[in-house]
């Protein structure tokens, strides 16, 4: 059974990237309210817009996957009795609880029944809440699977943290929009004025965090799974960057489908030179 649980941990993190994916879908293309405020909704509904072309359905339903995957390994990891993977696996699941509620705050800001300003911090809160919950899970799989030392662990550590901050300020950027329906007007390179501080700051938090993930890269020699994860994210962010912000000053409703790729990379991006992080700093020697 023990030997099962590596899988376990492994399928529940593809399993919580995958449903942040589509969430980012589902936002790039301006279904996130297809299915208004209830929550999660008549099943036939769901299917059939589902069939239809809407990806909100799909959400929910990977939404419900992920927490039964991530129920069952809190589950298994009481049975391996160390605390630590016992604990990174309740830490887990309350990040994807807390995500979940989160989530469905945002869809009662789309229905405007949670008012500005307060409607602001919902979608960069419920953004990191869902990047927590997956890197939490990407940790413990980590530490299940056996891997040597990392190192230039600190560059890892600075890319995961403006990784984060990049994160974060880029939900909050197109949340704001979102609720005010007011397509994206930042200049490049950005005006020193007060509107566009949360553009300053993911500028150069994303540049950061793409900078130092390519430099420990090359200067670590390592190449695992978790090294080319951060590498390829760290090269498609400005890319799919570039993308985001030109759908998103069209249409900040439905900026596109690289709504979610940039999100994707961002996230992996983070979780990857976290784990290195990590597991170079508390891994075992």
């Amino acid at each position: 059974m023990r030997n099962l649980f590596p899988s376990f941990v492994k399928y529940a993190f593809i399993s919580a990237l995958a449903t942040s994916f589509v969430g980012g879908l589902t936002a790039g293309l301006g279904q996130g309210f297809d299915l208004g405020t209830q929550w999660p909704g008549p099943v036939l509904t769901m299917v059939l817009l589902a069939i239809s072309g809407s990806f909100e359905p799909i959400h929910r339903f990977l939404t419900v996957l992920t927490t039964a995957l991530y129920v069952a390994v809190f589950a298994y990891s009481l049975r391996i009795r160390s605390r630590v993977v016992v604990g990174l696996a309740a830490l887990a699941l309350a990040f994807l609880v807390a995500t979940a509620l989160t989530g469905r705050a945002v869809l009662l800001v789309l229905g405007g029944e949670i008012k500005p300003p307060l409607a602001f911090a919902i979608y960069p809160l419920n953004n990191s809440l869902a990047l927590l919950t997956a890197a939490t899970m990407a940790l413990l799989w980590s530490l299940v699977t056996p891997v040597k030392p990392y190192s230039h662990i600190l560059a890892y550590r600075g890319a995961a943290f403006w990784g984060f901050v990049a994160s974060v300020s880029g939900a909050y950027i197109l949340g704001y929009h979102k609720i005010t329906k007011t397509p994206l007007s930042y200049s490049i390179p950005p005006a020193l004025t007060a509107s566009e501080i949360p553009w300053i700051i993911h500028l150069v938090a994303a540049a950061l965090s793409v900078a130092l993930a390519i430099y420990a890269f090359l200067k670590s020699g390592e190449r695992d799974f978790w090294h080319w994860a951060a590498l390829t994210s760290a090269l498609a962010q400005p890319i799919s960057g570039v993308l985001m912000f030109v759908g998103a000053s069209r249409d900040p409703w439905a900026p596109g489908p690289q709504t979610a790729l940039h999100a994707a990379f961002a996230h992996l991006l983070v979780i990857s030179a976290f784990v290195i992080y990590a597991r170079g700093r508390f891994g075992r020697r």
